[in-house]
């Protein structure tokens, strides 16, 4: 497929404008929800104003008892880099004073909530408030983030009419969905899948390169030190902006402003090193489980062939046996 290469303004990457900064946006065609295929489009653009922003956020809730858990937490971690079992590990933690402590502060709140005139007799004649021992725990992240640009295109000629028509076709192109599955006969009624669109990765540049301040702000890398995928979530495309339709000789608007929302298809990770002690706990952790999954699946087949089951029988988690296939 031939690489499709546009501009606005047509001087954007001449020695003209030597000095000016662009938005760089490439297209890609999409494996999956991750991978990206072959390149399908270059687009240069003008940098919009108040565009050059972007925001980070934290998923953190406030937890009930989490602070006195948090100090059983320790214990567990411990345990776990001392190689310690899963369910000694929980036994260790149910046996803490702090989660005691929870336990005494849940029963009270149970009880104001089953007669809310102890609380008020607590509140109002002891001045008394049950400690529901909250801290702040982090969640992981939740959102993946977007980058939201506003362009305003004046093309003077056809030359420029045609350029900019040509972008916005290519951004509909690449935002939309496609028929898959039937081949030739691809159609609404015909086609039992959408194949994604495209994939986008950007970046700021100008003459000389990339920009060394803002490429990376903006646009940062993954843990592999790749350019995150972006898709199209919303395009917007407005021809009579000023609410009077305003035409060229030849039918061209005289002026378009089209608005892109692009969002990240990874969270970003931060460049933090994690102390070795607590990597090492969680390897610990991940390996317990995994080594009791295992237990439990080998339980399962020995069940299965005391119960002179053949080997593929799948049991539901009522026990019951569902069909036969093949493990």
């Amino acid at each position: 497929m031939k690489l499709t290469n546009l501009q606005y303004p047509l001087t954007l990457k001449s020695t003209k404008e030597a000095g000016q900064h662009y938005l760089l946006i490439d297209s890609y065609e999409s494996k999956n929800a991750l991978q990206s295929g072959n390149q399908i489009s270059s687009i240069a653009l003008y940098i919009p104003p108040n565009s050059l922003q972007t925001s980070h956020n934290a998923n953190y809730e406030g937890l009930d008892n989490a602070a006195l858990l948090a100090t059983a937490g320790s214990k567990a971690g411990e345990l776990f880099q001392g190689g310690g079992g899963i369910k000694g590990i929980i036994s260790a933690v149910v046996g803490d004073e702090s989660v005691r402590a929870a336990g005494v502060s849940t029963a009270i709140r149970a009880g104001i909530n089953r007669n809310p005139l102890a609380g008020t007799a607590l509140g109002a004649g002891m001045g008394l408030a049950v400690n529901n021992h909250m801290a702040l725990v982090y969640r992981g992240p939740n959102t993946f983030r977007s980058h939201t640009f506003n362009f305003s295109f004046f093309p003077k000629n056809v030359p420029e009419s045609e350029m900019v028509r040509d972008i916005l076709k290519d951004f509909r192109k690449g935002m939309l969905p496609r028929y898959s599955g039937a081949a030739k006969t691809n159609g609404r009624l015909t086609s039992p899948f959408f194949k994604m669109p495209r994939h986008y990765r950007m970046s700021v540049m100008s003459l000389s390169g990339r920009n060394p301040y803002l490429d990376d702000e903006m646009f940062p890398r993954n843990g592999k030190q790749e350019r995150i995928n972006h898709v199209i979530t919303n395009m917007t495309t407005n021809h009579d902006p000023n609410g009077i339709v305003s035409l060229h000789q030849n039918g061209a608007p005289v002026q378009v402003n089209m608005s892109l929302t692009f969002q990240e298809t990874e969270f970003l990770i931060s460049e933090d090193t994690v102390d070795e002690n607590f990597e090492t706990t969680s390897r610990n952790l991940v390996k317990q489980v995994q080594d009791r999954a295992q237990e439990q699946a080998n339980e399962l087949n020995l069940r299965l062939r005391n119960a002179g089951v053949q080997r593929g029988t799948v049991l539901a988690e009522d026990g019951n046996i569902r069909f036969v296939g093949g493990l």
